[in-house]
């Protein structure tokens, strides 16, 4: 009995062993009894979709379509290729360009885009591989998008004859009959979480897309992901800077496993791996940072699919990161909804692309508690994904200053605070229990008064307003040269509002002469920010006309004062944005 029970331990010993090697590291090593994760939840309702398709349509059935859509369009490229080639061009780099309608950590996020046509601007632009996200209900995607843009950007590549990139599934694959869906659909590659597949799954599924002739990207979020990874033989790895069981963004994490991976290649405990940075890169510093760390390509989405031109944002985003010294470029027109008082504003405002929410502490019919203010900070954080301010980057000249802001504002919303002939240590003392990241002074503030404030706040980020008379503009304007030009020395962004009467106040409705504002920045070289009577209706006017390097609305989009109407708010931030494309 003895020997018989020992025996029994010992086998159930070793199945405990075998278990752990092979699962151990879902959830991270951690208990998978714990609460529920957004991840876990995705997984269980794709195995229930895996399951529902195929009791639709059977396998061999599903094979004899991979086999039609390869005889009609040919076979998947190598993904490996696909990156080696983009890593000899500038860029050094491959760009997996992603279409996704939506997330689970930003909801809808372009649910309306036609994925065939944003992933032609994708290619024509440089795009090596396009991520098309297939998930329906979190990602609102489809097997019927991944076609498409197969088919769509494979006859421009032969129509320019040129290669075409390579397109990935990304989805939560779990059973190689996604994998058959995916060759069915035109997928050159497709995504492998290690996070929710155990190491024999995985291995299973890395041996039957080689068999098929593709090589997955396997993904990983922890260095013990990437010991599976390894294990299992993925010649090409991508780093996903956002933990799927919890959404936080971590864009250090791919500096972290670039480190170890180099230090296994060094050692020779592993081949010369393809790395992948995935999630959160939305920069020209972003993508340079991976060139700088080792990565062999990066994935980007978000910030492509809000962009108002895709192909303009790739640009940006993968050549060198820009000068300090250069004007602010065409194309890049700033965005402010100011005035505002509601979570929700700022999420509406935000969510449709705008660049600084403007929260006002002074007396005025929109006038912000603390606690409201505070409320907004968290919201727009919240959305970019960061838990502090977006710190001022000190340069020597205005137009610097503002192409930094600009470059501040590409990493996610700022929070302007907006004061008014307050004392320095009152905005100093608000600005700071707020959080703000900027602070806009919108009263008789002399040039001495920036000086002492930037004291007190060296890296938060100034903009100073100065007023004019509503109507056409006449004389030599002398004065109001001279004084943007002072303020200039000192600020980081200037903004020209219309002034009612001598009152310094703004939601007035009224519109100054925009002449004025082209000639700032035509003759005297000085970029401004126009606010006064703007609307969902004419900044589209402003923008093509004048290119002023952003637009600043308050009453402009509102049912009443503080409370911002939700079809206005993201028709006025949009018409601003296409404006500036077609001027």
């Amino acid at each position: 009995m003895l020997s018989s029970s020992f025996g029994s331990s010992r086998v159930n010993i070793l199945l405990l062993m075998e278990e752990k090697e092979d699962q151990g590291h879902l959830y991270g090593y951690g208990d998978p009894s714990a609460k529920r994760s957004k991840l876990q939840e995705i997984v269980e309702q794709r195995e229930k979709d895996v399951a529902l398709a195929k009791s639709q349509k059977a396998g061999e059935d599903l094979r004899k379509e991979v086999l039609k859509f390869k005889a009609e369009f040919g076979a998947p490229q190598s993904l490996v290729d696909c990156i080696s080639e983009a890593e000899k061009t500038p860029w050094k780099l491959a760009l997996a360009a992603e279409f996704k309608r939506a997330s689970p950590s930003k909801g809808d996020i372009s649910p309306d885009l036609d994925a065939a046509e944003q992933a032609l601007q994708y290619s024509k632009v440089g795009a090596s591989i396009l991520s098309v996200l297939t998930e329906p209900k979190w990602f609102k995607g489809s097997l019927e998008d991944l076609r498409n843009v197969r088919i769509r950007t494979q006859e421009w590549a032969q129509k320019e004859g040129r290669r075409r990139p390579a397109c990935l599934r990304k989805d939560f694959l779990v059973d190689e009959y996604q994998v058959d869906e995916a060759l069915a659909h035109g997928a050159d590659t497709v995504l492998l979480m290690v996070s929710v597949l155990s190491k024999s799954r995985l291995q299973a599924l890395v041996k039957y897309c080689r068999d098929n002739s593709i090589e997955p990207l396997v993904e990983v979020v922890t260095t013990q992901e990437l010991e599976v990874a390894l294990s299992v033989g993925a010649s090409v790895i991508g780093v996903n800077n956002r933990n799927l069981h919890t959404l936080v963004l971590d864009k250090n994490r791919t500096a972290a496993i670039a480190e170890e991976l180099q230090g296994r290649v060094a050692f020779g405990a592993a081949e010369r791996t393809k790395l992948l940075a995935l999630s959160g890169l939305a920069t020209a510093e972003d993508v340079a940072q991976c060139r700088a760390i080792g990565c062999s390509g990066v994935l980007v989405g978000e910030a492509l699919m809000r962009a108002v031109d895709p192909g303009a944002a790739i640009l940006s985003m993968m050549a060198a990161p820009a000068s300090e010294a250069l004007p602010v470029a065409p194309g890049a027109v700033l965005v402010k909804v100011c005035g505002v008082v509601r979570q929700e504003d700022a999420s509406c405002a935000i969510g449709a692309g705008a660049n600084l929410v403007g929260v006002i502490f002074a007396k005025s019919k929109r006038q912000a508690s603390l606690d409201q203010a505070t409320a907004v900070v968290q919201e727009v954080r919240r959305f970019g994904e960061r838990g502090e301010r977006l710190l001022r980057v000190p340069e020597k000249s205005l137009c610097a200053r503002s192409g930094a802001l600009r470059r501040a504002c590409q990493r996610g919303p700022l929070v302007v605070g907006v004061f008014m002939d307050q004392s320095v240590e009152e905005v100093a003392e608000r600005a700071a229990a707020a959080g703000v990241d900027a602070v806009q002074l919108h009263g008789g503030e002399d040039v001495a008064f920036v000086k002492e404030l930037q004291k007190r706040l060296p890296d938060t980020w100034l903009i100073k307003v100065t007023h004019l008379p509503p109507g056409e503009a006449s004389g030599e304007l002398k004065e109001l040269k001279e004084s943007l030009l002072s303020y200039g020395e000192v600020c980081d962004a200037l903004l020209l509002d219309t002034a009612v009467k001598g009152s310094h106040s703004g939601g007035t409705g009224v519109a100054f002469d925009w002449k004025v504002a082209q000639r700032c920045q035509e003759e005297w070289g000085v970029p401004v920010i126009v606010a006064g009577g703007l609307t969902d209706s004419n900044v589209a006017e402003l923008v093509a006309g004048v290119n002023p390097f952003g637009v600043d609305v308050a009453s402009g989009v509102e049912d009443s004062p503080g409370i911002k109407n939700a079809e206005k708010t993201p028709r006025y931030v949009r018409e601003a944005k296409r404006a500036r494309l077609s001027s």
